[in-house]
């Protein structure tokens, strides 16, 4: 008999409701009572391959698979972030209210820099990064809005395929990944009134520079790290921390070189300060953990091409005009022209 005859008797064996176990002597002991590895015999509810059978049986199931791996591949393809974006035609990009990252302009105005979604407008790097990428992609562009927080479970639960501007932190890395190209670069930096002096971080680190700081924030662990003789006043949020200085109660409020550029477009008041040695947290962006990486590979070719061509830091300086400062004040989120 073939194997493969032999693969369909194994299979019958299996699938015979009734199949009736062969009759033992009459006058013969249990198995198990006179054989130290007793051999099974087949019942109807417990029926036993014989060896001489498995080849077939094994056949026989290699080749079920082989006719299921090519669909269970497909399955996975469909599934990736890439083709999500591909057969849809359109690129979902989560957005968190926060300038000059994601903001929705409620006037609709028609200054440089909108980006029309639906019956929104929407301003900042994220919009503007995902319009130039939708456009390259000839794919619709959609923002979804989340906040920082639940970010990277919408990423994972496959509701957005990028959030930009989404720092790489150890503990997001264990559930997302980033590519390897930043968006940008914002320094630590101080909003500083127009008469102080200091330039670097050893001019700060001294008893007579009043100094302030959104307390258990990264800028307060580097304040502390760099200028500990400082007279550091930490506030339990950034807005105390503005306050503070605008009441004079401090001199340099230390925070990001974005925040302190708002605040001046929005005080009309200080100048931004960024010592030196320049320390400065690269801005990434997040896409799913999957094998096809095709999606992460091609976001990572866009994020570099816009910011080494300059067009991250003109989107940046652009919507810093639009909230009013001055042209050309800005602080360089690209990390070349500090």
């Amino acid at each position: 008999m073939t194997q493969a005859g032999l693969g369909a008797m194994a299979l019958k064996v299996f699938r015979e409701p009734n199949a009736v176990a062969r009759p033992s002597a009459p006058a013969a002991l249990p198995q198990a009572l006179t054989h130290p590895h007793p051999v099974q015999e087949p019942t109807a509810m417990n029926p036993v391959i014989s060896r001489r059978l498995l080849p077939g049986l094994a056949a026989g199931l290699a080749t079920l698979g082989t006719l299921a791996a090519p669909r269970l591949v497909r399955a996975q393809a469909a599934a990736s972030t890439w083709d999500t974006i591909m057969q849809g035609r359109k690129l979902r990009v989560g957005a968190a209210l926060s300038e000059p990252w994601y903001y929705k302009d409620t006037a609709n105005s028609d200054a440089p820099g909108a980006v029309r979604v639906g019956d929104v407008t929407w301003r900042g790097i994220g919009p503007r990064i995902g319009e130039l990428i939708a456009r390259a992609m000839n794919v619709q562009l959609e923002m979804v809005e989340v906040t920082w927080g639940t970010a990277v479970a919408a990423l994972q639960a496959g509701q957005i395929d990028t959030m930009f501007i989404l720092d790489p932190t150890p503990e997001r890395a264990l559930a997302v990944d980033f590519v390897p190209s930043p968006i940008l670069w914002y320094p630590i930096a101080g909003l500083a009134r127009e008469s102080v002096t200091a330039t670097t971080w050893t001019d700060l680190n001294n008893p007579s520079a009043r100094v302030g700081v959104a307390l258990g924030s990264s800028t307060d662990q580097t304040l502390t790290r760099l200028a500990p003789r400082a007279a550091i006043q930490r506030y339990p949020t950034t807005g105390e921390l503005m306050a503070s200085w605008q009441s004079n109660r401090i001199d340099i409020a230390v925070t990001t070189g974005p925040t302190v550029d708002l605040t001046i477009a929005r005080m009309r008041r200080g100048k931004s300060l960024v010592p030196r040695p320049i320390v400065a947290v690269p801005a990434g962006a997040g896409v799913r953990k999957e094998t096809d990486t095709r999606w992460a590979n091609y976001l990572n070719t866009c994020v570099g091409y816009f910011y080494n061509g300059g067009i991250t830091q003109q989107i940046y300086d652009e919507f810093m005009v639009f909230r009013g400062l001055e042209a050309g004040k800005a602080t360089p989120i690209q990390r070349e022209l500090w």
